[in-house]
């Protein structure tokens, strides 16, 4: 009799997947993100081995690299630092949709974690654990993607 915790992972794992290519542009994974209700997916080559993961944490490290202008608490003339103030903000939105118009591979994850069709669901717990994620891309021998195995995947496992 099999427990629950050797079920494995190729008979939870979701296989019509959305993956991106290196060379995609962010807006097009932020619609696609959207569309589907995903945060989150695997980057393959032409191949479709699995070289990187693009999730919504790593779309949303592109707004840290904007400067965000200081206000000097003690300055005694504000008044004077507000109109240079204002004039950097107001730049704001264009600095952060040109860094939007990058690339997945500017902002993927590269070196992913990835794991067999074969596995037991409590290797994908533990990894998931372990490393804080979400997802993990499954991939056969070669590393080509053949699914995905997901938190809930995992947790609905011991619902039933």
């Amino acid at each position: 009799m099999q427990t629950k915790t050797n079920v494995k992972v190729k008979e939870l794992m979701t296989t019509d997947v959305i993956a991106f290519k290196p060379g995609e542009k962010i807006p097009h994974v932020v619609k696609a993100f959207r569309t589907n209700r995903i945060s989150g997916a695997p980057v393959i080559d032409d191949q479709r081995k699995v070289i990187g993961i693009i999730s919504e944490a790593d779309i949303m490290k592109l707004t840290a690299t904007v400067p965000f202008p200081d206000i000097d608490p003690l300055n005694p003339f504000p008044v004077f630092s507000l109109s240079s103030y204002m004039k950097k903000v107001k730049k704001i939105p264009d600095e952060i949709e040109t860094l939007f118009e990058g690339y997945v591979k500017d902002v993927m994850t590269k070196k992913p974690v990835t794991i067999s069709p074969d596995d037991s669901i409590s290797d994908a717990a533990r990894l998931m654990h372990k490393n804080d994620f979400k997802r993990i891309p499954v991939v056969d021998d070669e590393g080509k993607l053949v699914g995905v195995i997901a938190r809930g995947d995992v947790i609905g496992v011991f619902a039933v």
